[in-house]
Formats: C-alpha cells, structure tokens, sequence
C-alpha cells in the first residue's frame, strides 16, 4: 500500500514539475505590440502605438507574448479617462504594461479596444464565429465617429463583413466578449494575435 502511494506522489510529482516545464514557469518579458517609427511596424509592450500601416501588414516583426502559450492571467487594469468630451464614440485610458504607463482606447462604456494581429491595413479578418468571441466595434448608424480627445491617427468607418466597422490608423478595432468589466483587459496577448490598441500623444 505504502509503495502504491509512494508510486502516486512521484507521478503527480513528475506531472506537476512536466506541467511548469511546459507551460513556462516564468514570464517571459518580451515586448510586444506595434510602434511607429514613420512607416516601419514592430512590437513593443502588447498595445499598438501610432503605426502606418502598409498594404497586407501589419506588424513586420513577431513577438512573443508577455504571457505563458499567448494567454492573460488575469488582464490588465485600465483607467478610465475623466477629459475631454465623455459623449464621444471612442474614450481613452491609461494602463501599465511592464510598468510604463500607456494611452489606450477604450468604448463609451470603458472596454478596452483591441486590434488582430491577422488583418492587413484596411481589412477586418476576424468574422463570424471569430467575432462572436472578439466582437468589432461597429458604427452607430448616421453618426460620425469621435473621440473624447484629439488623437494622433485618425479614426475611420470602413464597410467589412461585420458592418460598419471602426477603424483606427488602418486597424480594425474589437472588444473581447469575456472582458466582464468595463476598464479590465483580459484579452491582451491572447493567442499571441490580440493586443491593446495604444496611441502616444
């Protein structure tokens, strides 16, 4: 009996030590995201930051995520803009990503925005069953879109498959359904294809 559970301890041991082995056992601090120096796209921090985008790229530069296999442990704590015009479309925040503060864009109701690293300038990729899971932010019918304080890109209103889909600086924008809390990013870095949508001012 005592070797049968010896035998047990050792395997649970042997699985438990397999599965931080596998999953990372430490975070991996590689930064991610996109920045703009004029036209040239790379990752920094999990969050985009003014690019240009070119036609079908996005971000020249891969990127591991901050996280182990591309998944959040429990997202990343905005706060929520109190500017500018709070009627407006598209509001902003601030969050820290590996301890700098960043601008990012969030709904009227203070969900975080993201973009998909899959779509090309101009294009939303993420349709269907996809946008289930990631919904687009979409266009209220016959009104401009705005933001609470000027932003450096422009945002735009571009016809995908998902409706009047919004743009910001050529970049499709999406929430992310399981974000429960407004102010709360828990898709960021997800499948190593998700991240915040930043700006610089």
């Amino acid at each position: 009996m005592k070797a049968l559970q010896r035998s047990v301890l050792i395997t649970i041991s042997i699985l438990l030590a397999t599965l931080l082995v596998a999953c990372g056992g430490t975070t991996n601090t590689t930064n991610q995201g996109m920045n703009n120096n004029n036209t040239k796209n790379n990752q920094n921090n999990g969050y985009m930051t003014s690019t240009t985008p070119t036609p079908n790229t996005m971000p020249t530069t891969a990127a591991t995520p901050m996280n182990n296999g591309g998944m959040t442990t429990g997202g990343v704590t905005i706060t929520p803009g109190t500017t500018g015009n709070m009627a407006a479309f598209i509001h902003t925040g601030n969050a820290a990503i590996n301890g700098q503060m960043v601008n990012v864009l969030l709904t009227n109701k203070n969900f975080a925005i993201y973009y998909y690293k899959a779509d090309t300038a101009l294009k939303a990729t993420c349709t269907g069953q996809c946008a289930q899971d990631w919904p687009p932010v979409l266009a209220p019918q016959g009104t401009m879109v705005s933001s609470s304080v000027t932003l450096p890109k422009q945002l735009s209103v571009q016809q995908t498959a998902n409706g009047a889909q919004v743009f910001y600086d050529g970049h499709a924008l999406y929430t992310y359904a399981a974000d429960t809390q407004p102010a709360n990013a828990t898709g960021r870095g997800q499948d190593m294809q998700w991240y915040l949508v930043g700006f610089q001012l």
